[in-house]
């Protein structure tokens, strides 16, 4: 790849999905590329070939196939194409770049007993039309709120919506427990279709009183029982701290976080 004449390098334009591998078996590979294929066929489609989604799913086992152990895989989907050419109206699915990244799994930086600290800060509010399955590969916006807002010890930004309603973290999907009903805000631009968030509202109802896709706004959150995020590589963690705020959690909520994160952490597809 020329990568002064790439647009998948130069603005992010790229698909992509980040999953983890438990001695050799990647978790919840399925909804991953599911999510895939709807962003790829979003960004890259119409296709050439009728059976483009199952050939394109080949190649991504064929490329992953090699992999083992405990391990962070990133899959990137992507294009060439030079700066101001525009591409035909279908292409071939073989004309898709996929990009492997891997790392070793370092399970020191993943303490489950250390509740995180999130700093708040706008979100960069994206168009009506972007979808949420959408995991396009351009982190700017993430970067520099990071620059501009974390403090010494925090751990992560906390999008807010222009409400100051909690949307979701860089990298997680948020949640609050409320008087036994568990709270995350609702799939839209600002808000990823979380693989991690698939299995904990699928779980939820068996533990909680009740499921809500709605969002909470700061004041909530730091009155709520407990709050915890989710993502493909942590699972489940503790938020322990908002801005200055410390969060308590109830007894009643550790011990329904515990049971949650034992069933969809232990659980493969």
């Amino acid at each position: 790849m020329n990568e002064s004449r790439n647009r998948a390098f130069l603005y992010g334009e790229s698909v992509f999905t980040t999953m983890r591998m438990e001695n050799n078996h990647i978790r919840d590979w399925e909804a991953h590329y599911e999510r895939l294929k709807r962003g790829v066929e979003f960004l890259y489609g119409p296709f050439k070939e009728d059976d483009w989604a199952m050939e394109l799913k080949n190649r991504l086992e064929t490329r992953c196939q090699n992999e083992e152990g405990d391990k962070i895989l990133r899959i990137a989907i992507y294009t060439e194409q030079e700066r101001g050419l525009q591409r035909p109206s279908m292409i071939s699915v073989s004309e898709l770049k996929i990009n492997l990244g891997v790392s070793n799994f370092d399970e020191s930086r993943f303490d489950p007993s250390k509740p995180l600290s999130l700093r708040t800060c706008p979100a960069f509010i994206k168009p009506a039309w972007w979808p949420s399955f959408l995991k396009a590969g351009n982190y700017l916006e993430t970067i520099l709120a990071q620059k501009k807002y974390l403090q010494p010890g925090d751990d992560d930004v906390l999008f807010l919506s222009e409400e100051d309603h909690a949307l979701e973290s860089s990298v997680a999907n948020i949640f609050v427990v409320k008087n036994d009903k568990l709270y995350t805000a609702p799939l839209g631009p600002n808000v990823l279709d979380g693989v991690a968030r698939r299995r904990v509202l699928s779980e939820s109802n068996k533990i909680f009183s009740e499921v809500i896709e709605e969002s909470s706004s700061i004041e909530q959150i730091y009155k709520a029982e407990g709050v915890f995020g989710s993502n493909s590589i942590r699972g489940l963690f503790l938020i322990g701290k908002i801005d200055d705020h410390d969060l308590s959690f109830s007894e009643e909520f550790k011990v329904k976080f515990d049971s949650l994160r034992s069933k969809i952490w232990h659980e493969k597809d």
